[in-house]
């Protein structure tokens, strides 16, 4: 079987991602390849029961960034995660899959929804996300000029 070449773009250790699912433009996210999988930023995020299934509801950033809306975001479609934090710390999670959009490409990606408020990036992009498209150049940040 003869393999198809993929050209990957270069990506640097930090770029700019719009989500547009949740109205969300050029946002500084964290590229790390030392993740698996990807996180955003929610500064509320809790579960209920509604038609006798479970939902979560979520408040993506918080009010110190220029992108918060104050806007409640609300699914029933979604994983729940046990993941070890950079700490090493055994977290429970919740994740939502919803497009991304890095250097002109659309991806679906599933991200945790993740207290980042102490973190300087409120978007993580683990190597599960980036793999398929691209390659991580860690001397360069900001390769698309958004």
């Amino acid at each position: 079987m003869i393999k198809k070449d993929i050209q990957k773009e270069i990506i640097g250790r930090r770029e700019y991602v719009s989500i547009p699912d949740f109205e969300l433009k050029n946002i500084e996210a964290k590229i790390d390849t030392g993740a698996y999988n990807g996180a955003i930023h929610v500064s509320v995020v809790n579960e209920f029961e509604r038609d006798g299934r479970t939902w979560i509801r979520f408040v993506i950033l918080d009010s110190v960034h220029p992108e918060f809306s104050d806007n409640v975001y609300e699914t029933d479609e979604f994983v729940e995660r046990r993941v070890r934090s950079s700490n090493g710390e055994l977290q429970h999670r919740y994740a939502v899959t919803m497009t991304l959009i890095l250097k002109g490409k659309e991806i679906r990606a599933t991200l945790g929804l993740s207290n980042r408020k102490d973190l300087r990036y409120p978007i993580l992009i683990g190597r599960k996300i980036i793999n398929k498209y691209f390659i991580v150049d860690s001397s360069k940040t900001f390769t698309d000029n958004k």
